[in-house]
């Protein structure tokens, strides 16, 4: 069963549009909300006023941050963004008022006549100024919301020793999420008198704890329930729609319901962080890697959210898989007035390996060496130390994936650029880039997981855990590795899960899932198996819970367990014409460890390029004063269907992961991370040019490209 592509349990619902997502969802004499947001960037909030509101028609209740019976504020790392804002509001998207109407038109009207009197503030918008002395100050501790330092030995000895150094600077966009299915839920009172939520989400405990903080009730009054939804990627880790959800039940005692209008979603939730990075990269003559030296700084917005966790694996993996004499990894995470980054697919890497991987193109092309043969002498091995300070345990299996990627068509293609257009008048090129990608919560985060297999008084089998599936398909991978060590087939298992009356096998996020809650699966499945083996009759159940070793650990959140790795390489075309870049083929070589199901590895891979498309081309809001201007789908150039190339090929070379007895390793992110910097080598080799501002747009292409022409 392991190994084989199956059908996911949802299919067909799905495809015939029968499947209830969390925006399908309504009770009976369901209110509905609306959010009154701040507008602005950063100001102190002098009154409020509801009165006119208040005698709107439909209106049933107007909250405001005196109607909180408990802590109102919440977050994942610290609780520092409040519910409802009373005294200041630090981006446009802070809610203000909560209008709570018996139709969504009543709620959208009577929030228009809410009255704030504010007292604008200096507004910080600029990464770069945030540490300034006279920058203004957005959270109570300032502006610095994390810092990290990571690295081994003299680099700066290393650098100067060094017969080739290249320095890159670069920046990286603000990028949206786009998930098909924006921020919705429901929430009602139980049969047990609980306030029980339904809404898109990415970890049911971690929902319930702020959720019953903020109401101040104990963890029993709050049920969560994370059906499947549509699309996720990071971005609804954090609350969005739940403790708005969680007030008006508590405060009218009827059903609510709240889906996010498109410009909502685009303009006021959490997005990819946007990094200024700065990067020395240096090796010796014969083309050995001496010293490298990184610094990060990371746009976090008004609140914490995740930015240290996304700034630590950042700086993790800001050396790529390479092997160094001395490393040195600066890191700071900012507050600014333009709005919440937090978890995005890549979680920082998409950000950084645009620095090594561009620079060991540029060093290859300095030594005079072919710039596969440059990577492949300087990879780490089982033993060495990577950049960060840890020992890599485990081999860095990119050697077994680099034999095949060079027999493919666009690997052998290198160097075969030029800078005359083909006969359609555009020109190509080929890049390529190397990723590793460690899965996991980190070292000090990851708490395991737990799950129950039950074989009920029927002898049906049922999968309990508090999973969330996003879309990708973990359920159905659980599924597989259950039937696997019961020997029944993998749709004979039944699923519950998604809720806090679940067992809690924590978050679905960071590509842990079939890592650490499958393990858990398969435990459990052994376990019961015995049981069933032995003669037992009747119910039974087994808890299960794997946790991964760790070796070290650097800080929160670092070093990682294990890592994936894989080789994207991409054929361009840039139409001198109209200056657009269209990706023409692509080819990635993945080590994804064992494969529970090699038809959802390659659809993880060919989505995640879709939006590292995007990430490296197109994709970055644009703000004005902290608002958002292109808060629409037809302003936020997303890659369509036609950006994305018909010939994409995923080649599976497998070695079982050392860290784990399934020996799998997370591959949700390695397909999008390596996407914008192979894309970044292909320009350069077809038009001698470094960018510094990403996406690349062909506003920046333009003027390079005509010089490079003339």
């Amino acid at each position: 069963m392991i190994g084989q592509s199956i059908q996911k349990w949802d299919a067909l619902d799905k495809a015939r549009g029968a499947f209830p997502y969390p925006s399908d969802l309504h009770r009976d004499h369901c209110v509905h909300l609306r959010v009154l947001r701040a507008g602005r960037a950063h100001a102190r909030i002098v009154s409020i006023n509801t009165d006119a509101a208040r005698q709107a028609p439909g209106v049933v209740r107007i909250l405001t941050h005196a109607d909180i019976p408990g802590l109102n504020s919440f977050g994942l790392i610290a609780p520092d963004q409040p519910v409802l804002c009373h005294d200041r509001v630090r981006f446009c998207g802070d809610a203000v008022a909560l209008v709570v109407a018996e139709s969504e038109q009543e709620a959208r009207h009577a929030c228009k006549l809410i009255h704030v009197e504010y007292e604008n503030l200096a507004a910080l918008l600029d990464a770069r100024q945030a540490l300034a002395p006279d920058a203004p100050q957005i959270g109570p501790n300032g502006n610095l919301c994390h810092e990290v330092d990571l690295g081994f030995g003299d680099v700066d000895a290393a650098l100067e020793a060094s017969d080739h150094v290249v320095r890159l600077t670069y920046s990286t966009g603000r990028q949206e999420h786009a998930f098909l299915e924006p921020e919705a839920g429901i929430a009602w009172r139980d049969e047990k008198q609980r306030i029980a939520i339904t809404c898109g989400g990415q970890n049911p405990f971690a929902d319930q704890k702020q959720i019953a903080a903020i109401l101040g009730v104990p963890l029993e009054q709050v049920h969560v329930s994370h059906p499947p939804m549509g699309g996720a990627f990071g971005g609804k880790e954090d609350l969005n729609v739940q403790a708005h959800l969680a007030l008006a039940v508590h405060a009218t005692g009827r059903p609510a319901r709240y889906v996010y209008e498109r410009e909502e979603s685009i303009g006021y939730s959490v997005k990819r962080h946007r990094f200024e990075v700065d990067v020395a990269v240096g090796c010796d003559a014969m083309g050995r890697l001496t010293g490298f030296r990184a610094s990060l700084l990371a746009d976090t917005g008004a609140y914490m959210t995740l930015g240290p966790a996304v700034l630590v694996l950042a700086a993790e993996h800001a050396s790529g898989p390479y092997r160094f004499q001395a490393s040195r990894i600066e890191g700071k995470a900012v507050h600014t007035n333009t709005g919440n980054a937090s978890a995005f697919r890549g979680f920082g890497n998409p950000q950084v390996i645009l620095g090594i991987e561009q620079a060991m193109d540029a060093l290859a092309a300095k030594c005079g060496m072919n710039p596969v043969d440059f990577r492949v002498q300087n990879l780490l091995r089982g033993g060495d130390r990577a950049g960060a300070g840890h020992i890599v345990r485990n081999d860095v299996t990119l050697p077994r994936l680099i034999a095949a990627a060079r027999n493919g068509p666009l690997l052998r293609a290198l160097g075969a650029e030029t800078l005359r257009p083909d006969e359609d008048g555009k020109l190509r090129a080929t890049g390529f880039a190397f990723v590793w990608q460690g899965f996991g919560l980190g070292a000090g985060a990851e708490p395991g997981s737990s799950i129950t297999l039950r074989r009920d008084a029927n002898g049906q089998f049922w999968l309990d855990c508090s999973s969330a599936d996003l879309g990708e398909g973990n359920l159905s991978a659980f599924q597989q590795i259950a039937a696997s060590g019961l020997g029944c087939a993998a749709h004979d298992i039944g699923l519950d899960i998604g809720t806090t009356d679940n067992t809690n096998s924590w978050s679905t996020n960071a590509s842990r899932s079939v890592v650490v809650t499958g393990n858990a699966v398969a435990k459990a499945a052994r376990q019961l198996a015995a049981r069933i083996d032995a003669g037992e009759n009747g119910a039974l159940e087994k808890t299960a819970h794997f946790a991964p070793y760790f070796p070290e650990k650097l800080t929160l959140g670092a070093p990682h367990v294990g890592y994936s790795y894989g080789i994207q390489a991409v054929r361009i075309a840039l139409d001198t014409a109209t200056v657009n870049v269209t990706v023409e083929e692509v080819e990635t070589w993945l080590d994804a460890g064992t494969v529970i199901n090699p038809d959802g590895v390659t659809g993880q891979i060919e989505g995640g390029l879709a939006q590292g498309l995007g990430f490296a081309l197109s994709e970055d809001l644009v703000q004005h004063e902290g608002r958002v201007l292109n808060n629409r789908f037809s302003s936020y150039i997303l890659p369509t269907i036609r950006d994305v190339p018909v010939d994409v090929r995923v080649h599976l070379i497998n070695h079982p992961d050392a860290s784990n007895p399934l020996g799998a390793r997370g591959i949700a992110e390695v397909g999008l991370t390596p996407a914008a910097a192979a894309i970044a080598n292909a320009l350069a080799r077809c038009l001698r040019h470094r960018f510094e501002q990403f996406p690349i747009t062909p506003e920046a292409i333009l003027p390079v490209m005509e010089k490079a022409l003339s």
